[in-house]
């Protein structure tokens, strides 16, 4: 079986590892085209996002598990979210990572997609040079920087900090950056002592910190945090994978079988950082250690989503009560969901 891939060079996936977290549609999403249905034949192609859990989707596809059932697997990364919509809509990304909510949002806007599975279950923290911060009440009368503007970096910081009792657009001063790594730059410039982004840039923050002289703290986890405030276990049904509903239909076997290769994938991943933090280095072009220590802090499980719905309607639910647009005003039906 023939396999092709794209690869990013660190820069790039620094800055774009929480870019799932800026596609959020509006009025953009008038007049969609039906997305167009994949070429017949035996090759399918597979997007990752830029970020640490793609190292799953690189397992999977090297792992063989295609073989016979497809030709040739065409493996790219998407570098922003409005490729990945793109892509999304058009049909041309047949499999493809996808924040929880993004996915939902095109679903309820008619674009013929639907949720896969979920990946990773929380993966935003928030990082400083201040030892004295250590729950989100500390940060009252702060200032802090983080990167997404009305998006899910945003939006879950917003649901921590108000469950705490705060208003965070009146109690605390927060700048927003174009990027999470524009928000690390910033915090190892000393220009900010707390920063919010998600992994793997929370790692690069520590890592470079480390060799710049400067102790970088992981003070406070969104996702658990919001499991304790709410009484449920710390994990976000935040992002996995999205397939065309053709491809369901047309190659069910295929999707069953790229399914359980993550599967297995992220469990591998999980007992193999080490040899995970190297494959990542060679398909996404940043350093094996920065990927090895931020994939604990990913927490990756691979989950169908009909199993996760309980989850995913919370996490949607969640977020609508701050944005309701972010998933276009309501939960998903049922074919949103795959169950394997």
């Amino acid at each position: 079986m023939t396999r092709s891939v794209s690869r990013l060079d660190r820069r790039a996936f620094l800055s774009l590892s929480a870019a799932g977290a800026a596609t959020v549609g509006g009025g953009l999403w008038a007049g969609l085209p039906t997305a167009a249905r994949a070429a017949e034949g035996s090759r399918v192609s597979i997007h990752g996002m830029p970020a640490a859990p793609s190292v799953v989707l690189a397992h999977a596809v090297e792992s063989g598990a295609l073989d016979g059932l497809v030709d040739d697997v065409d493996f790219g990364i998407w570098k922003t979210p409005d490729q990945m919509r793109a892509g999304a809509i058009s049909g041309a990304m047949e499999i493809f990572a996808t924040p929880s909510y993004a996915c939902a949002n095109l679903h309820n806007r008619g674009v013929p997609v639907r949720m896969l599975n979920i990946m990773t279950w929380g993966l935003l923290y928030l990082v400083t040079t201040d030892e004295s911060i250590t729950r989100p009440e500390d940060l009252a009368g702060r200032k802090l920087v983080l990167a997404f503007k009305d998006d899910a970096p945003d939006l879950i910081f917003r649901l921590v900090t108000t469950n705490a009792g705060m208003n965070p657009r009146e109690d605390i001063d927060i700048t927003y950056a174009g990027t999470p790594m524009e928000v690390v730059q910033l915090l190892l410039a000393g220009r900010t002592d707390i920063a919010v982004v998600p992994e793997p840039a929370a790692t690069a923050a520590i890592l470079r910190g480390r060799q710049a002289g400067k102790t970088v703290h992981r003070a406070l986890d969104l996702t658990r945090e919001l499991g304790r405030q709410t009484g449920r276990p710390p994990r976000i049904a935040q992002a996995g994978l999205g397939v065309q509903e053709d491809l369901v239909q047309r190659r069910p076997e295929v999707v069953q079988a790229f399914h359980d290769a993550c599967v297995r994938g992220g469990e591998w991943a999980n007992n193999n950082p080490a040899s995970a933090g190297r494959l990542g280095e060679a398909y996404l072009g940043v350093k094996a250690p920065i990927i090895e220590k931020s994939i604990p802090h990913f927490r990756v499980d691979v989950t169908p989503s009909g199993e996760a719905r309980e989850d995913i309607e919370f996490y949607l639910n969640s977020l609508m009560s701050l944005n309701p647009d972010i998933v276009a005003g309501r939960l998903p039906d049922d074919g949103y969901y795959w169950s394997a």
